[in-house]
């Protein structure tokens, strides 16, 4: 990630950086300029800005050279860019150094400033993120001079002919595009003539008497977002398009949930703050305890890794041991072992979810030689996740009506782990102990609540 820094993931960097990592060594990249747009256009207009800010706008400039270069590498091994532009932004450094914001593409770039709010979606890979694209700006420009691929030309040193290729993913009424996918295809030409004509009349080039060579990755142009900010923007990016689950930030409304113990600590903070009135520094060992209290309200809300990951930390503080070196994670208490398949999801856990989990039981008991009766089939859902007071949410039905059948005849639990925080609560509260909530998730089929109701 070129441009943003601080997700969860992915490698990222800033284009002030003074070590540019080589990302050629990459599979995908993502690139976001907005970080210097506002300096190019203030220093396009500001003469005491541009020579304040020289050294960093030449740093800069270096580092879109760079990338570039290496972007040509990495498309030629069939790579793939994501780019959240902007309208043009440029700026003279000195009378022959200017730079620009399109200065790291080795594919031309031109925009059209004009302003709209119809979108039509070409391609459903873009539709989720331009949920959030509401109006634009500014369009692509389709039609180039061959001359504009000098960089790919020079690294091939112009002894082939480059095919430059766009694919529209989403346009606006006019059918000009909004988001567009460039590439490459690379022909060997049979004779140095016929590639000279090819170069100086590239609408007539039709692919005969040349051999296809190669067809680059793609470089995807997308508009910013307007009803979210860039680094939301580039998290829908990496959890659409690389697959990275971004940690979901608390919901509004969780910090009315308190964990025993929480409401204390808060008072103790408090009173310690007062103390030290006029020390930015609160006591460390509280904070920890504190975030240590409150990290298992993840519980709630949480989904993918953060999720298996709190789950995990609550079963070892109730007494298990977990191995995650499987698919899913094994837990196990004395002799009871299960297999256990975490998922969060904003509706009903679906049946599809069960089936899996089933299949994974088998996997695990045939390469293990083991007894179908040895090894228990749990899984934890969090359903409505995002839901608040849980109080509404749990009126609701949390497993799919089949998935509830399916568990019956694979004897597997269904626990809710909106159910397994209020147990850790009662655990810490002392109400009950690790072992009676355990024998109850292990003996459980089907809907399973950790809590008997009879003592509640």
């Amino acid at each position: 990630m070129i441009g943003s820094e601080g997700h969860y993931g992915v490698d990222s960097t800033s284009w002030t950086t003074e070590s540019m990592p080589n990302i050629a060594d990459y599979d995908v990249v993502i690139i976001d300029t907005s970080s210097f747009d506002s300096l190019l256009e203030q220093a396009k207009t500001d003469e005491a800005y541009r020579e304040k800010n020289e050294g960093l706008l030449r740093r800069i400039h270096s580092n879109l050279d760079f990338v570039r270069d290496r972007l040509v590498h990495l498309l030629n091994s069939s790579g793939i860019v994501y780019a959240i532009c902007s309208h043009d932004c440029w700026c003279n450094i000195s009378t022959y150094t200017s730079v620009t914001n399109y200065q790291w593409s080795p594919l031309p770039i031109d925009t059209i400033n004009e302003h709209g709010v119809t979108r039509k979606i070409l391609d459903e890979a873009v539709a989720h993120y331009f949920e959030f694209v509401k109006e634009w700006r500014f369009y692509f420009k389709t039609e180039y001079a061959y001359s504009s691929l000098r960089d790919i030309d020079d690294f091939f040193k112009g002894k082939h002919y480059i095919r430059p290729m766009m694919t529209v993913l989403a346009e606006n009424r006019y059918k000009r595009p909004l988001a567009i996918a460039l590439c490459y295809e690379l022909y060997e030409v049979n004779n140095q003539r016929a590639l000279e004509e090819a170069k100086e009349s590239p609408s007539e080039f039709n692919g005969d008497e040349s051999q296809l060579l190669l067809t680059s990755g793609f470089l995807h142009l997308l508009p910013p977002t307007t009803s979210m900010d860039r680094k939301e923007a580039i998290n829908l990016l990496i959890e659409d398009f690389l697959g990275i689950s971004q940690k979901t930030p608390p919901p509004d409304g969780i910090d009315d949930i308190l964990v025993p113990g929480e409401s204390m600590l808060k008072l103790e903070i408090e009173e310690n703050l007062t103390k030290i009135e006029g020390l930015k520094a609160i006591d460390s060992g509280l904070q920890a305890r504190m975030d240590e209290k409150i990290r298992y309200k993840q519980l709630i809300y949480e989904t993918g890794k953060p999720l298996e990951e709190i789950c995990k930390l609550t079963f070892i503080a109730l007494g298990c041991e977990v191995d995650d070196s499987v698919e899913d994670f094994i837990l196990s208490k004395g002799d009871k072992e299960a297999i256990v398949e975490v998922k969060g999801r904003e509706g009903t856990i679906p049946r599809g979810d069960g089936s899996q989990l089933a299949q994974n039981r088998r996997n695990y008991i045939t390469k293990n030689d083991k007894d179908m009766r040895e090894v228990k089939a749990i899984l934890l859902g969090n359903p409505f996740r995002l839901e608040l007071p849980i109080e509404e949410r749990v009126k609701k039905e949390s497993f799919a009506p089949h998935l509830v059948g399916d568990a019956g005849v694979e004897a597997m639990a269904l626990v809710s782990t909106v159910d397994l925080f209020n147990a850790y609560c009662a655990f810490l509260e002392g109400k009950v102990t690790g072992d009676d909530i355990i024998n109850r998730l292990f003996s459980g089929v089907g809907i399973t609540h950790l809590l008997d109701p009879t003592k509640a």
